[in-house]
């Protein structure tokens, strides 16, 4: 049996957690706190998934996307892929793309640099400011309500 889906509420406030956790990483000279703003904006957008009314409207997702479905609101992994069935799953990342382009470079850069933390040679190249900026922009579109497909 799986877990029941997280609510708003929980995102939001485990976005605000790892912000938090990340900021002080950052105070620290730590670069993970790259990691943290990744997972910030990660449950900032979960939020925005399950506040958007697009995944209400099956045949809506399907004009946006042939793949698209209102589980898809529920994704957990990061990149989408095909299961034994060969139906295809979105992942976080492939819905951010495909329903919130402002933000999807963003995004996408905010996961690639807690890749490159976690499992490579650290930020490297990758400014502090980057990932600052990339996840204020992601966090100010949610703030906005930007993150709702139109």
């Amino acid at each position: 049996m799986s877990a029941p889906p997280a609510t708003v509420e929980v995102c939001l406030r485990r976005g605000i957690a790892a912000k938090k956790t990340g900021k002080n990483l950052l105070e620290a000279g730590d670069e993970w706190f790259a990691v943290c703003y990744f997972y910030a904006a990660y449950h900032t957008v979960k939020a925005a998934f399950l506040e958007d009314p697009i995944f209400d409207d099956p045949a809506a997702l399907r004009v946006v996307n042939q793949y698209l479905i209102p589980d898809d609101r529920y994704a957990t992994s990061h990149h989408g892929r095909v299961n034994g069935g060969g139906i295809r799953r979105m992942g976080v990342n492939d819905v951010v793309r495909i329903l919130y382009p402002a933000v999807a470079a963003e995004y996408v850069r905010l996961h690639m640099s807690s890749v490159h933390v976690r499992y490579e040679d650290g930020l490297g190249a990758i400014a502090h400011d980057s990932v600052i900026a990339d996840y204020d922009a992601v966090i100010g579109a949610y703030q906005r309500r930007e993150l709702n497909h139109p």
